[in-house]
This record gives structure tokens, C-alpha cells and sequence, in this order.
């Protein structure tokens, strides 16, 4: 089967499904589940989505996420990569735990966006896990729907104004949600082309915008948007907050301080690996991996470090 192609760009919505390598379980209880979530609410954070439904079922998850800065895929690597270190230290084991890469599809938002919630929503009455959706805990949807508070990571105010932002949307969304609780949705029968779910014209005109972008899974403009800094502004706020010259960060006499650009320059400005490489003058893209690491690393074991680091990400922010 060919590979699924990439497509990203600012406002995007997107349905997101992942799942386990063999279609084994990849969550076997609910500290996993809560771990998930945890590394759920940072990613939203840390890669600027906008996420209006989730659903994790036994060995798949779903999630629906607008991106303003088109980082899906960056994102969806970090989430799954940190859940799968983590699962595999749990567990004691090695090896893939999801099935490679995630499947993603793009919603029109005008048309399909409420009905793919409620598609969300209904897994696990359909899996026959539940009767109702209110009953499953592992969802948002007890959250939109009022049974209990809304985290601050998943927007539910996107769905209130699907319904005018009235004072009883939430019984018109239980309501709308029940309209389908008897009876198969076929949501999915109407992806076209593996990737699109919207109308006809939306699609053409979609096609018109995809055909005429580089077809990648990089997306270099999106390190600039809404106010993501540069790496020139990573190196100014690392030399600032160390109190050393911008040149000793650049020709590798600055061990801690090379470390920190890196860190920060991958999680503050969503920079790629190569252009982070480029800023610390670095053949090897691993060389930057290393780094990264390190920084981590260090961090744990050093609370000045750390509190210095939190200084320049207040900066950068």
C-alpha cells in the first residue's frame, strides 16, 4: 500500500487514528491511560493544537485536533514516540508499539466537524464496551457533554458555537450525539481519496491548494507562525540567561549552553533538526538528538539549570 501522503497547513482539522503494532493492546490499564492523556494535554501545549475530541480504546486511540501551525506531524512523532518509551519501560519490553505511522484525514470543518465528534464520541457504544457514551470514561465526550469539567487542554467552547454558543448547547449536542445511538454511521464511507471528508467543491478546491505545495512532511514556514521564535532568538535568550558570548554557543565551547539551544530550539521553536544543526554548526542531525537528550538529562539532576531554562522559555514565549 502506498505511503499515506502528508498534508499540512495553518487551520487545519484533522481525524487522527493510531494504532497498536498487530493490532495489539497498547493501553493495559488505566495508569497507561492516564499517562496518555498526561503527554496528550502537553502536546497540545507544546505543538499549539487545538483539540476538540478524543476516545482512546483498547488498542487504537482517536482524536480530533485543528492545527493553527501546521505541526501535526511533529507532534503526532513526540506523542506516540513518548508514550512508547514510556509503555516500554513500564512493561519491560522493546519494539514498536504502534503500527506505524499514524492515519490522519482532513474535515471540512463546515460540514463533517460535528458529525466526526459524534463519530468519536460513539466508539466504544459501537465496540459494545457501553450502552451510552456517558459511561465510558476514556473520552471527552463526558466532558462536552457536562457529566464533569472540562480539562483546560480540550476545547469545548469549538462545539458550543456549533450549536451558537446557546445556553443549552450542551443538551442540543447530547441530543444530537443520540440521533445515531441505534443505528450504524458510515462516517468513513465518504473519506475520498483516502484523506479528504468534506463536499465535492471543498475537495477541488483543496486539491487546487495541495497540488501547487512542496508534497513533504516538513513544513519549514510553519516555524515562524504565530510567534514561534527563531533560532536566532533561541541563541540570543540561552547566551542572555548563561551570561556568554552568542559565538562561544555557536563553535561548541558552550557545552550546557549548546545543549539548552538545542532544547529549546526543538520544543519552544519547533525547529526541525537540521536547522538546529545548522545553528550549532553540526554535521550529524543524532549529534542534535544527543543534545536534546542530554538537556533533559541534566535538567532532572539540576534545579538552578532548570530554573534558568524556565526563565528563557518565559522569554521565548
Amino acid at each position: 500500500m502506498a505511503r499515506q501522503l502528508r498534508i499540512e497547513y495553518p487551520g487545519a482539522v484533522f481525524h487522527i487514528t493510531s494504532r497498536g503494532n498487530e493490532r495489539r493492546h497498547v493501553f493495559l490499564d488505566d495508569e497507561d491511560r492516564d499517562q496518555f492523556l498526561q503527554l496528550l494535554a502537553d502536546a497540545v501545549t507544546r505543538f499549539s493544537w487545538i483539540l476538540t475530541a478524543y476516545t482512546l480504546m483498547t488498542n487504537h486511540f482517536h482524536l480530533v485536533i485543528e492545527t493553527p501551525v501546521p505541526t501535526l506531524s511533529r507532534g503526532m512523532q513526540w506523542l506516540n514516540g513518548s508514550y512508547a518509551a514510556w509503555f516500554n519501560r513500564k512493561y519491560d519490553r522493546s519494539g514498536h508499539l504502534f503500527g506505524g505511522r499514524f492515519h490522519a484525514f482532513i474535515v471540512e470543518k463546515e460540514s463533517y466537524y460535528l458529525e466526526l465528534i459524534r463519530y468519536v464520541a460513539l466508539n466504544p457504544v459501537r465496540a459494545k464496551m457501553v450502552t451510552r457514551p456517558e459511561e465510558y470514561r476514556w473520552s471527552s465526550y463526558r466532558a462536552t457533554a457536562g457529566y464533569e469539567p472540562a480539562p483546560a487542554w480540550l476545547q469545548v467552547s469549538e462545539i458550543a458555537t456549533l450549536f451558537g454558543a446557546a445556553a443549552d448547547w450542551r443538551d442540543m449536542f447530547r441530543a444530537y450525539v443520540d440521533e445515531t445511538l441505534t443505528r450504524e454511521e458510515r462516517l468513513f464511507s465518504r473519506v475520498q481519496r483516502q484523506i479528504y471528508l468534506g463536499t465535492e467543491e471543498w475537495i477541488a478546491s483543496m486539491r487546487q491548494v495541495i497540488e501547487s505545495e512542496p508534497r513533504s512532511d516538513a513544513y519549514p514556514r510553519a516555524q515562524r507562525e504565530v510567534g514561534r521564535p527563531s533560532m536566532k532568538e533561541v541563541v540570543d535568550a540561552v547566551a542572555r540567561g548563561l551570561g556568554v558570548a552568542r559565538s562561544q554557543l555557536r563553535e561548541g565551547r558552550g557545552g550546557v549552553g549548546r545543549m539548552l539551544v538545542a532544547w529549546l530550539g526543538w520544543r519552544e521553536g519547533l525547529h526541525r533538526l537540521r536547522a538546529i544543526a545548522d545553528t550549532l554548526g553540526l554535521r550529524s542531525l543524532g549529534r542534535v538528538s544527543d543534545l536534546k537528550r542530554a538537556a533533559d538529562a541534566v535538567m532532572q539532576e539540576d534545579a538552578a539549570l532548570a530554573e534558568a531554562c524556565a526563565a528563557m522559555r518565559a522569554q521565548l514565549a
